[in-house]
């Protein structure tokens, strides 16, 4: 499905691209790295300057194992054996990097899909994947490869035999979607949903709405805007659109695109077009609403982009999602979910409903824990996913970290969940113990929460 394979880039064409003077270049070099474990031969090694590192230590290092060339900075104090090194000198490695993947894109023929959101973002890129690879040879972001680094990197593997590319585009903090799109220029943009994930930075759902919105304001006119209806800001975003808005729903047939849910515990639907008529059967074999939600966005994006609806359904068969989302897995006889990647208050309170919702011989045990990048609202969207624990009553709970524990628990309790059924741990490795002691064959287990608190430990240290 994915290429993503080394590109051959002619190295003068690359140094123009990225504004730099060129010392002792080769003709070409193969791939892009910043990180000198990664470094192939014959590749360009850019060296970054982070908060904790500077990729320009390690410049020989990237050479001694096979680099082609390296793209540093003027202001960097070269060693005298630098003289005779195939370099490009830049006053920006991250800025040039991000140059040279747009003017690389722009020179690809693939058609551009782009998609942004609080969550859901990586399901929704390996489902457009899988539906467009069903067209053609589709170049994807690999894992979550989405921000000022990774665009660009993932970027410089499409190829000119890919017809589809399918990225994604992350952020945490104001004015990164507007760069990251820039570089991007997608064709077609999802947005996947709004929510409160990075609250803390953007301080309301609207500012979110308007950051996510700013990779519609580049869409060329002939291209077009993929948003579901029942989406927070719809409106809003819909204004941000620069192209045409093609809608998606599972609730009104009055959108362009209409999912009728058929069995949501395997991700099976009918889709109809209004346009054509068409309708279309599909099934992701992933579970709860959000996931037929996530899927008919990345069917209209296929639909879009040209791909034939049943050569999307076909390629929908080659789905694979990256680890810890809806990974689930059976360990002595106890059903462990773990979609611990990442959490904010959209994504849990979704994964917990279907949770819920799936077959189950035994008991339900929802271990979650904090989430992160909340700010002053941390309180608040914990005591709402505590209502939502209450209202759903899994058998039992088990609270890890301290906001967690201080209240999504306690205002579950409040609301009437059994105290008796609540343990609180500090973290991971206190949740491992409970769950080891408590979970027995027939069970099943969730592990849900923000990336940071490292609930897939859980399983390392979990016997059962």
């Amino acid at each position: 499905m994915s290429n993503g394979d080394p590109q051959v880039f002619d190295a003068a064409a690359f140094a123009v691209w990225a504004g730099g003077d060129a010392q002792a270049l080769p003709a070409t070099f193969r791939g892009v790295t910043q990180d000198t474990r990664q470094v192939t031969p014959g590749c360009l090694y850019v060296a970054l300057r982070g908060e904790r590192f500077d990729g320009h230590d390690f410049v020989a290092q990237a050479f001694q194992n096979g680099a082609a060339a390296a793209l540093v900075e003027r202001a960097w104090r070269a060693p005298d054996a630098a003289a005779g090194w195939p370099l490009v000198r830049v006053p920006d490695t991250r800025r040039a990097l991000a140059d040279a993947a747009r003017a690389w894109r722009l020179r690809q023929s693939a058609r551009i899909v782009g998609i942004t959101g609080s969550s859901g973002k990586t399901t929704v890129k390996e489902m457009a994947a899988a539906l467009c690879g069903g067209g053609g040879p589709v170049c994807a972001t690999r894992g979550n490869l989405n921000n000022e680094i990774g665009l660009p990197l993932s970027l410089l593997t499409l190829g000119a035999e890919a017809a589809y590319g399918i990225f994604e585009a992350g952020t945490n903090h104001p004015g990164e979607i507007a760069g990251l799109a820039d570089v991007l220029r997608p064709d077609i943009a999802i947005i996947a949903s709004i929510g409160c994930a990075h609250i803390e930075h953007f301080g309301s759902l609207e500012a979110i709405a308007l950051e996510k919105g700013e990779l519609l304001r580049v869409l060329p006119s002939g291209g077009a805007a993929v948003l579901c209806r029942e989406t927070a800001c719809f409106e809003r975003l819909a204004a941000c659109a620069t192209a045409p808005v093609v809608t998606t729903s599972l609730v009104t047939c009055e959108a362009d695109f209409y999912g009728e849910p058929l069995d949501l515990s395997v991700g099976r639907m009918r889709v109809s077009e209004r346009v054509t008529g068409e309708q279309t059967e599909l099934r992701s074999g992933l579970p709860g609403e959000h996931n037929a939600s996530n899927l008919l966005l990345a069917f209209a994006a296929a639909r879009t982009a040209g791909v034939m609806a049943a050569a999307a359904a076909e390629g929908l068969a080659r789905l694979v999602l990256p680890g810890m989302r809806w990974d689930v897995s059976e360990r002595d006889g106890v059903t462990v979910v773990n979609d611990a990647y990442n959490a904010n208050p959209q994504s849990m309170c979704a994964v917990l409903r279907t949770f819920m919702q799936v077959p189950c011989a035994g008991r339900r045990i929802a271990v979650l824990g904090d989430m992160l990048e909340l700010g002053v609202h941390a309180e608040a969207l914990h005591r709402e996913l505590g209502s939502v624990v209450a209202e759903l009553v899994p058998d039992e709970l088990i609270a890890v970290g301290s906001d967690t524990v201080r209240y999504v628990a306690d205002e579950a309790v409040k609301r009437g969940y059994p105290a008796a059924r609540v343990m609180c741990c500090a973290d991971a490795a206190g949740a491992a113990e409970v769950v080891s002691a408590l979970a027995r064959a027939g069970d099943s287990v969730l592990l849900k929460a923000s990336r940071g608190m490292r609930l897939e430990r859980i399983l390392d240290a979990w016997t059962v």
